[in-house]
């Protein structure tokens, strides 16, 4: 045997010799083709495929190579094991990297993959992480390349710290399985007028649409497109507004089917990752927003007709009531319209403009059968994008700046990290500086990850269009389609209200002095993000984390390191292993608290999170006027500081025939 001190002076020694950069990279074709789990054919054994392994995919030395493949051998031929896989032989040479001491090389070694088991139960079992994800090839496809990514992306794209904090559940990363591409997109219909739809690598590039019809099909085609390169939603802003010059002249009959074809052919592209719908947003103004004033209007052909965007205000009202009227139908089936989904922004000046009283009327009725709506809250100078559950992008001065050539509106979170709050209370023991302490370590190795995301990223989109996000490394008007310098990182939050409850011996909703010490919480992750952000020249937010499967997960994982603590805080039935954290910075969902009251102490978090939050309003099967739903939104806007808010309804599906309808049967 070697000594480990050897073993050291031997990789120095070559180091110098095996720069990763003259390595002979195998065609990924070869490698997709050719590499199996074993040959089909039999050859001869030949202990030099291990020596040439080692050399090509760790940093050790020659010498040691050929001393590993030797032991490797010799195991190999005592064992008198008759059927012998390149997985076998990878393992068997793994652990002798591991009896060196070589860890590091061990990992550049292994191999990715799933055991022949959960490969079986991942076939015949429907995944449920993901309920936009139906069951079938494209699904079970999805889970077994997710498997793949997410190793990878901990044992190579994080760092052991950071991997070992989300694997405990200190923290979690989001879309691990997607970490070759940013999280979520806010995108302007103005690039596809301008430019048409030219796709890097595709087989046939379209002009700009002259006819709405055929921009509603690049519309689509683009989300389609954009769904394959980040994580999560695709969000489109002022697309009513944006459509307008488009519609002139048209009568309602063909604008309702316009607004149908736009909806349905969403809500029916099931060409996302695992064969899902494209999780989609639509953002509607009832008014010319001001941001969006003396803008130059594009219409068809990709030309600037002469007129800027107010001069269309009346089509793109009539697109606005066209659009709800769909999404009061429904589907075929009485279904409501998942995707997709309808983000309307409620502002000052909605409020002077003639007919928002019957727009107002609509949505909100909406809202009472379907509840469809999402009501997002700009006030006063305040504007944004809104997109996915609640995530939003705040438009800052150089976003003002792009608005007079909206085309350059394209916005991206990055990447989204929620970190474990309820833990964090049980491991301070009602010791506040601790807690804070720990706290903000929890959130400066949060920072790192972002980092190490932003790096990986940047390597992939430094690819051009040699690399896989060649949609993003385009440069149509001049930049990359992602500009990473404007990208956003997100800080999640989970479970304040149970890190509320251990803590100080109450839930936020039992106390006044239990609510203010949440909001003392998120309090301090806003400065510590800020802080945080001016230390590595990035943008940190807070966002209030849609993560219903990470409240199970990290509730799991409590139960299991920190049982005694958990068992005091954590919801749901531990007997049927139905628990859960309570999401972000919600009251308790479980309690019956007056909806006025629940929307004015939730809405109090709203202003420290500046990538979104939401209230949900649960209806049940209450079926609310629609005079009282706008009420309760027009007072909202006025009485509260809450960012947005949507009303949640309950169906009952028919397992025969399919037929949705409102309420409980």
């Amino acid at each position: 045997m070697i000594g480990i001190s050897a073993i050291d002076a031997k990789i120095k020694e070559n180091s110098g010799q095996m720069d990763s950069n003259t390595k002979v990279r195998k065609d990924a074709t070869d490698i997709a083709l050719f590499v199996k789990v074993s040959r089909e054919d039999v050859v001869k054994w030949d202990r030099k495929r291990i020596v040439d392994a080692l050399l090509r995919e760790t940093n050790i030395s020659p010498e040691l190579a050929d001393q590993i493949s030797k032991e490797v051998e010799e195991i190999i031929v005592n064992s008198k094991i008759k059927f012998i896989t390149a997985p076998l032989i990878r393992e068997v040479v793994n652990e002798k990297l591991i009896e060196y001491g070589l860890e590091e090389e061990r990992k550049l070694h292994t191999r990715l993959g799933l055991p022949v088991y959960d490969v079986d139960q991942i076939l015949v079992s429907q995944n449920k992480e993901n309920a936009n994800v139906p069951h079938g090839p494209e699904a079970t496809n999805l889970s077994l390349a997710e498997s793949i990514k997410k190793q990878y992306a901990l044992l190579k794209v994080f760092s052991p710290d950071v991997a070992i904090a989300h694997e405990r559940g200190d923290f979690h990363l989001h879309d691990l399985g997607f970490v070759d591409r940013p999280y979520c997109s806010g995108n302007s219909l103005e690039y596809v007028k301008k430019f048409g739809l030219s796709l890097p690598n595709a087989i046939s590039i379209s002009k700009p649409a002259k006819h709405p019809e055929v921009l509603i099909g690049q519309m689509i085609k683009f989300s389609a497109a954009l769904q394959g390169t980040f994580a999560g939603a695709i969000g489109w802003d002022a697309v009513n507004l944006f459509f307008a010059p488009f519609l002139v002249g048209i009568d309602d009959k063909r604008m309702e089917q316009l607004a149908q074809m736009l909806i349905f052919e969403f809500a029916q592209q099931a060409v996302a990752r695992g064969g899902q719908s494209i999780f989609s947003d639509l953002n509607i103004y009832w008014e010319i927003p001001k941001h969006f004033e003396d803008v130059p209007a594009i219409g068809p052909g990709g030309e600037f007709t002469g007129s800027n965007y107010e001069d269309y205000i009346e089509e793109s009202q009539r697109f606005a009531h066209a659009l709800f009227r769909v999404y009061k139908q429904g589907d075929g089936l009485g279904r409501p319209f998942f995707f997709p989904k309808p983000e309307v922004h409620i502002t000052e000046k909605l409020f002077q403009i003639p007919g928002h009283e019957d727009f107002l009327y609509q949505i909100a009725e909406v809202s009472s059968e379907r509840g469809n709506t999402y009501y997002v809250f700009d006030r006063g100078s305040t504007a944004k994008i809104s997109e996915c559950c609640r995530l939003s992008f705040k438009l800052e001065k150089s976003d003002f700046d792009d608005a007079k050539t909206p085309w350059k509106m394209r916005y991206s979170a990055m990447q989204n990290v929620t970190v474990n709050l309820p833990r964090i209370a049980y491991e301070a023991s009602g010791n506040d500086d601790k807690l804070f302490e720990i706290l903000r370590d929890r959130m400066e190795l949060m920072a790192k990850a972002h980092i190490q995301k932003r790096t990986f990223i940047k390597k992939l989109l430094d690819l051009e269009n040699r690399g896989p996000l060649s949609l993003l490394a385009m440069k149509k008007d001049g930049e990359p389609y992602y500009r990473i310098h404007r990208a956003t990182f997100l800080f999640g939050m989970l479970g304040l209200n149970e890190m509320v409850q251990y803590h100080f011996g109450q839930e936020m909703h039992e106390s006044n002095d239990a609510l203010k010490f949440g909001l003392k919480i998120i309090a301090y992750m806003k400065k510590e993000a800020e802080r945080l952000g001016e230390k590595y020249g990035m943008r940190f937010v807070l966002e209030q984390t849609p993560a219903e499967s990470t409240c199970f997960r990290l509730a799991k994982l409590d139960l299991e390191h920190y049982p005694e603590q958990a068992k005091q805080v954590i919801k749901g039935r531990t007997d049927r292993n139905e628990v859960y954290y309570t999401n972000s910075t919600y009251l308790n969902v479980g309690v019956r608290i007056n909806p006025i009251e629940r929307v004015k102490k939730e809405g109090m978090f709203h202003p420290l999170i500046e990538a979104g939050s939401l209230s949900h309003v649960w209806l049940g099967e209450a079926r609310p006027d629609p005079k009282s739903i706008a009420n309760f939104v027009t007072k909202t806007f006025n009485h509260t500081t809450n960012d947005q808010i949507a009303f949640s309804p309950e169906f009952t599906s028919c397992l025969d025939c399919g037929k949705t309808s409102r309420g409980l049967y």
